[in-house]
Order: C-alpha cells, then structure tokens, then sequence
C-alpha cells in the first residue's frame, strides 16, 4: 500500500525530513535492504511511502541517532582538544583537571553498564599524574579510555542514553521506550518497543481502512478487530460494531475523528505533549481546544502523524546556543529548521545544508547568506516566506523558547548584497545581531551590549564599528534606498572623528600634579565612553552633544556638521551618530589596517 504525506505545518514537514534522512541513511549503510530503495519518493508535496518498508525504519532510527550522536566520538574529541591544550606547561594543570574530569564521569557511567571493564586502574593511573613532564602518560591513560569507549556496546549504550536524556525528551517527554522504567532495555529492547508503539498502530490503522472498503460481511470486520483485540482503540470499536450491520458499520466508521494532520485517516489520538511536547498540551490543560464540546479529544491526529511527528528530532538541526549576553546568560540545546513555500524537494535541500553548516558552527549571518544566494531575484515569493525556526524545550518543567525568524525582501537583498560583512563581529554578538533582525527588531540593544562589553574590559576592535555601519545598511534597504556610498561614508567619518578624539586625550596624557591623583589617559576615555554610551542608550540627546562639545573643545578639534544628524536625522539616526563616534573613541587600531577592512 502507498502513503502520500504531504507536508504541511513546520513540525510535520521536519517529521518528514526526518523520516527521509533515516530512510536514506538506512539504505546508504545497508541496514534497510536494496529491494526497498523505491519505497520512499521525494514528491514536491512531500514523500510517498510504501507501507511494506515501516517494520525496517526502527533500527534505521536508532542506528541513525547512535551515528549522529556517538558518545565514543564525541569524547574523543573533546579529550583531543584537552590534550593539545596540556603541551603548553601553563595550561597543564587546567588541561589535565579537564580530561580527569571527563574520564572520571563517563568512566563511573562505564562500571555501571560494564562492571568487568577495567576502569579502575585507569582511574588510579590518572590520579598519579600531576606534572607537565607526564604528558605522555596522560596521553596513554587517554588513548586507553579512547579505545574502551569506542567498543561497540559501550558506545551505543553511553549514545542511546546520551540522546534520549538531551535530544528526544526535549521533544516527546517520557513516552514509550524513553520513560524512565524502560532504561534498562539494550538496543534490540529499544527497536522492539519502537515497533510495538508506532508501527503497529499505523499498520493496525491501515489495515482497518482497507477493511471497511474490501469487506463483504459485518463479520469480516468484527473478525479483522478479534485477531488485534489487545489494540487499545479496537476494543471500543469492538462492543459498539458488535450488533450493527455492515451499512450502519460503514456509516458510523464516517463518523469516527479525522486526523487534522493528515486527513482521510482515522484519529485515535490526539496531538498532546506527548506527541510533540515543545507546543503540545496534556489534554486536561487544552481548555481553549474543547470546542464543540470536544473535551477527551480535542485535537484528532492518527497514528500516521503520531509516528510522523517521532522523526522530527532527525529533521532538525540540533545545536547549543547561548542566550543573553556574551558575559551572562546560558546555554541550552536547540532544535533548528528552515521553512517555506517552496517545494519539498528544495526545503529538504535547505535543511541538509543548514544542517551542514550548523554541525561546523557556521555563524548565522553566514548560514543565511548560502541559503539565500541560491533564490534568484525571480523567486521573491519564495524569499519573503522563507523563515528559520529555533525551540529548545525542557519537557520537566514545561517550557518551551520558540522563536521565528522571519525574513522579508530587504533583508534578503541585504544578505546577497553584503555577505560576510559582519565578519569582524564578535560571533556572540553576531549571533546576536543577526537573530534580533531576523525577528524584525532594531539590533542597535546588540550593539550597545558590545560597546559596554568593549569598555568593561578594555578591548579596542574594530568589530563595533562594523555593526554599526551593518545596522545602518540595514535600516537604509528596509526605506528602500538603494545606493549605500554617501551613508557609509558619513558613518566611517563619525568613526574616524572618535578615533582623531582618543588619540589627542592619549598625546595630551595625564597632567602631573603634585599630591593631586589623576586618570590615565585610557580611563578617562572609557569614563567619557560609558557616559556617551548611556546618553545614546536614553535617547538623550543634549546629554550625549553635550559631553560630545566639551570633549571637542578640550581637546581643541573642530566639530564635524554630521554631529547634527543626532538632532535631525536627515542622513543618519541618532543611534548610528553615537555609536559610530563610540566605536571609533574605543578603537586603538592603526589606520591602515582600519581602511584595509573598510574598503
């Protein structure tokens, strides 16, 4: 039997994404057999499955994740960097604290599952090490606990439990073999209740579709519902069909729920927290979804869309990502996905190279830069509904960060017209800077952010700058203007006013007084910085111009007339006036390097 699955909102559209890749990687490593290479098409609506192919995409499953997520990998490259770090002898002591540490945890996880391992007396060996002379002991204890890792059963067992604790439950919650009493199953326990929970509901499904139309007699179906009778929903079926005739049979089978995922199926389910737990409800809370009285299910979905939605983890792409500030703030797992309108076969595309790019810790700007390029100017339609999505969910305190990112027809000329520019921006701040435009929101917050971190610990780059210029070329296409030379100019002119400014204070250096305490040159900078910068941050005007004269006329400089876009904006805001002219009194670089990277 064929399924067409067609894609539809962005969880179902990553299930089916994800259900391609396990499929693909399941017939490219030999798990799934040969004979099924045609029973998974690429359509442009979405995939066409073939029902025969579900008992195989299991173990395809699990081996998939063991191979994305490999512990032994994982380890190994974490305790590579570790190493090269202990060479240099004043890293030795953090470096090898480090690799106790990660040998210590896992090898306490080993016992665990593997008590003959001999761990122990890897342990004891580590403890002796404590100077850099002993790197080539650390190496061997390293190299002994890289080869015990890499056996298979202790590799797949650290996996398993690896994303199933960080990936799937952010997802699915302690449903089936990720509940917790489950943990002691291996991985053939894990395929069996992979196959128990959701393929055999889809194929009980089908094969009861297929027997309401072919039956000839009510008993056939009653039959057909004895023979599956420890299936949940066929027993309620079972007592209300047992005294109907098959016409009535029929017309209340029309009856039955239809899945809102993929209709013409039956629902025997409902989309809930378990389903899919970033934006899913338990059923006792889905108050606003109880319309038409509709309270034990109120959201109908059918096995299909159940098992469907079970992909998505391998759909997305899964990255950590710090949130807040640079200094602040932590980091969570997120689970990423590029949508639009464009056919299934283009999206399919876009997600293995977002993928791609994300596993190699490609900047966002970058990654939006390659997807973009590839749109021509005649698929507008495409590129004004092309948007990213990132949730990280934490299933045991049901919270979930959502976020969309839209992106809109300037920003897309914006990233063809300037890829790469942001280059020179710290990537926290990049990230930063990219995300708050993406949600259509004025990144000048990011850029003050970068400023005040560039003054609390005295770092002089030129990266401020660029964000500032980047912002305005921003702000101008979203207008509509065109041509970015005369603006760009008037903002590196602010730039280079604040650079001229700080090295006339570090010339004039601190007068020497006797008795009398005086600020270095670089403090006084940083005092008058911190006051322009909270000037610009209030939108006070007048504060800002006047520290701005004062500042001019100590240090007996002429002001530039683009100092009076901060009260009229003609040509500039007052946002890029402060922090153009901010940027540049934090700058300390030399000139030719500065007009090296402006140019």
């Amino acid at each position: 039997m064929k399924l067409e699955l067609r894609m539809g909102d962005w969880m179902v559209t990553m299930g089916l994404v994800g259900l391609y890749r396990v499929f693909e990687y399941g017939l490219r490593n030999g798990v799934i057999d040969q004979r099924y290479r045609q029973s998974v098409l690429v359509l442009p609506q979405g995939l066409e499955v073939e029902t025969d192919v579900l008992p195989q995409l299991p173990r395809a499953y699990f081996l998939y994740l063991i191979d994305e997520y490999s512990a032994a990998k994982r380890e190994s490259e974490r305790l590579l960097f570790y190493m090269e770090q202990a060479k240099r002898e004043n890293l030795f002591s953090t470096a090898s604290s480090n690799i106790k540490k990660v040998i210590t945890d896992i090898g306490k996880r080993i016992q665990k599952y593997f008590p003959n391992e001999p761990v122990e007396p890897l342990f004891e060996k580590l403890k002796s090490i404590k100077k850099p002379t002993q790197w080539d002991q650390l190496q061997e204890c390293v190299s002994d606990f890289q080869k015990m890792i890499r056996k298979e059963a202790i590799n797949e067992k650290l996996t398993l439990n690896y994303f199933k604790a960080a990936i799937l439950k952010s997802f699915f919650g302690q449903v089936s073999f990720l509940n917790v009493s489950k943990n002691y199953l291996d991985l053939e326990g894990h395929i069996e209740q992979f196959q128990t929970d959701y393929i055999g509901p889809v194929q009980y499904d089908l094969q009861l579709e297929y027997t309401l139309q072919s039956a000839s007699k009510v008993d056939e179906i009653l039959s057909f519902l004895d023979q599956h009778v420890d299936y949940g929903p066929f027993k309620a079926l079972k007592k209300a069909w047992k005294k109907k005739t098959l016409s009535q049979v029929r017309e209340e089978a029309k009856r039955l729920a239809e899945c809102m995922l993929f209709p013409g199926h039956f629902a025997f389910y409902n989309f809930e927290e378990m389903v899919f737990s970033p934006i899913g409800l338990s059923k006792g809370n889905a108050l606003n979804f109880n319309w038409n009285l509709q309270d034990k299910q109120p959201k109908p979905i059918s096995s299909l869309a159940k098992l469907v939605l079970f992909f998505a983890p391998a759909g997305a792409a899964i990255y950590s990502k710090r949130e807040q500030s640079y200094d602040q703030g932590e980091y969570r797992t997120y689970a990423g996905f590029v949508q639009s309108d464009a056919a299934f076969p283009e999206i399919l595309q876009k997600n293995n190279h977002f993928k791609q790019m994300k596993q190699q810790k490609d900047p966002f700007d970058h990654i939006v830069s390659k997807l973009v390029q590839s749109i021509t100017t005649e698929a507008r339609y495409v590129i004004d509904h092309l948007f990213f999505l990132e949730f990280s969910s934490d299933y045991d305190s049901k919270k979930t960060h959502l976020h969309y990112y839209h992106l809109p027809l300037y920003l897309a000329r914006y990233f063809v017209e300037y890829p790469g520019k942001l280059d020179y921006v710290h990537y926290e701040y990049r990230e930063q800077f990219i995300q708050e435009v993406l949600r259509g929101v004025d990144p000048a917050q990011a850029i003050y952010r970068y400023l005040r971190d560039c003054i609390e610990n005295g770092r002089s780059h030129i990266g401020p700058y660029i964000a500032v210029r980047e912002r305005n070329r921003i702000m101008q296409l979203k207008k509509g203007v065109k041509g970015m030379e005369k603006t760009d100019k008037r903002v590196y002119a602010l730039y280079r006013s604040g650079q001229e400014i700080r090295k006339t204070v570090e010339q004039a250096g601190a007068p020497k007084a006797a008795g009398h305490y005086s600020a270095s040159p670089s403090k006084k900078i940083s005092s008058i910085a911190y006051r322009l910068l909270n000037a610009a941050k209030a939108g006070d005007r007048k504060s800002f111009l006047d520290t701005l004269f004062r500042l001019h006329m100590s240090a007996e400089r002429p002001i530039s007339p683009l100092f009076l876009n901060a009260l009229h904006e003609r040509d500039l805001d007052f946002t890029t006036v402060a922090n153009a002219f901010i940027a540049g009194l934090l700058s300390q670089e030399g000139q030719g390097e500065q007009e090296e990277v402006v140019s």
